[in-house]
C-alpha cells in the first residue's frame, strides 16, 4: 500500500477512536455528520474522480535519428531547433570542399577524354577514307592487269599502302575503344564523388521539425554518430505517468484535461488510447531516472485535441476524468 494512502487511513479511523475510546456515550449529531464526511473522503480516495498525471508531449508518429552515413566537419546547420521543414529541404550538411576538388579534376579528365576520343574518331575516319582510295585504286590496277596492260608487281605498292592504311584505321580504332572505357571509368569515378558528396548532406525525411541538435558547427561527427532528433509533422500525444496508487483507476477511453503544471489554465483536452500492461521502475519524465528508483509508475498515452497552445517536449498535467466511467 502507498504510504499516503496508509498515513491518510490511519488518521480517519483512529483520531475519532481517541474521542470515542474512553466512553460508551452516544456521539452527538455533529460528530456523526463528521464520521459521514471520513466515509466520503475514504471513497473518494478509493475511487477519485480525476487522476492527475504528470507527462510530456510527443509526436504521435515515432522520432528519427539523424545521422550522417560517412565522418566530415559540419559546415552548415540550416534548419534551427523547431523550426516546421517541407520535406527534401536541408537540415544540415558537412564539409564538401575534398569531394568538390576531386568532382572538378573528374570532369576536367573527361574533358580532356572527350577531346581525345574526337581526335581518335577523326584519325579513324581519315584513314578509313584513305583505305577506301587505295582499294579503288587497286581494283582499277587489277583490272589492268588482268586485261595484261600492265605487270602484277604494279599491285604490290597499293597493297602496302593499304595494309599501312588499314593498321592505322585499326589503332584509331582500338585508341577510341580505350578511351570510351576510360570515360566510363571517369563517370563511375563521378558518381562515387556526388554519391558522397550528397551523404554529406541531411535532408527533412518528410514534414516536420529538428527537435535538437547534437553538434553544433564546426564540430567533427563520426559516421552514423546521432548529430540530432526529427519529428514528423501530425497529430501530438501526451505520453504520461499515473502514480502506482492509481494505476487501477486510469482506462483506455477516459477524457482528460491538459494544463500546465501546478496552474488552472486548460491548454488542450485529450482521451487515454493507451495504459501499460504494467509498473514501471523508472520515470520517462526524468533527464536523471536514477533518482527514481523506488517509484512505481503506470505508463499512459493521451491523445491530444485542440493542442495548439502545446509544443513538442513541453512537460504538462493531465486530469484525467475517472469518474466519467463509473
Amino acid at each position: 500500500m502507498c504510504p499516503n494512502r496508509a498515513i491518510v487511513l490511519f488518521l480517519l479511523f483512529t483520531i475519532p477512536a481517541l474521542f470515542f475510546g474512553c466512553g460508551t456515550e452516544e456521539p452527538p449529531a455533529g460528530q456523526e455528520e463528521a464520521a459521514a464526511e471520513r466515509r466520503a473522503a475514504i471513497r473518494r480516495l478509493e475511487n477519485p474522480e480525476e487522476v492527475a498525471a504528470l507527462g510530456k508531449v510527443i509526436p504521435a508518429e515515432e522520432l528519427l535519428e539523424l545521422a550522417f552515413e560517412t565522418s566530415g566537419r559540419v559546415e552548415h546547420i540550416f534548419s534551427q531547433e523547431g523550426q516546421s521543414v517541407p520535406a527534401g529541404s536541408p537540415l544540415i550538411a558537412l564539409d564538401t570542399r575534398l569531394e568538390d576538388n576531386q568532382w572538378k579534376t573528374l570532369e576536367a579528365q573527361l574533358e580532356r577524354n572527350w577531346l581525345e576520343q574526337e581526335d581518335a574518331r577523326a584519325q579513324q575516319q581519315y584513314h578509313e577514307e584513305i583505305l577506301e582510295n587505295y582499294r579503288q585504286t587497286y581494283q582499277r590496277l587489277k583490272r589492268s592487269v588482268d586485261a595484261g596492260a600492265l605487270p602484277a608487281s604494279e599491285l604490290d605498292p597499293v597493297e602496302l599502302d593499304m595494309k599501312s592504311s588499314r593498321n592505322q584505321a585499326d589503332n584509331a580504332g582500338r585508341l577510341l575503344q580505350r578511351l570510351q572505357a576510360q570515360a566510363r571509368e571517369l563517370r563511375l569515378q563521378q558518381e562515387e564523388v556526388g554519391l558522397r558528396r550528397q551523404q554529406k548532406e541531411l535532408k527533412a525525411p518528410g514534414e516536420g521539425a529538428v527537435l535538437r541538435w547534437e553538434v553544433r558547427e564546426g564540430a567533427t561527427v563520426s559516421a552514423y554518430q546521432m548529430v540530432g532528433e526529427f519529428a514528423p509533422a501530425g497529430p501530438l500525444l501526451l505520453e504520461a505517468e499515473v502514480d502506482e496508487y492509481f494505476a487501477t483507476n486510469v482506462e483506455v477511453g477516459q477524457r482528460a484535461v491538459i494544463r500546465r503544471e501546478g496552474y488552472t489554465d486548460t491548454l488542450a483536452r485529450g482521451q487515454v488510447i493507451f495504459t501499460a500492461d504494467k509498473l514501471s521502475e523508472k520515470s520517462v519524465l526524468s533527464e536523471d531516472n536514477s533518482q527514481f528508483e523506488d517509484l512505481q509508475v503506470r505508463r499512459i498515452k493521451i491523445r491530444l485535441e485542440g493542442e495548439s497552445g502545446l509544443l513538442l517536449g513541453m512537460k504538462v498535467e493531465a486530469l484525467i476524468q475517472t469518474g466519467e466511467n463509473r
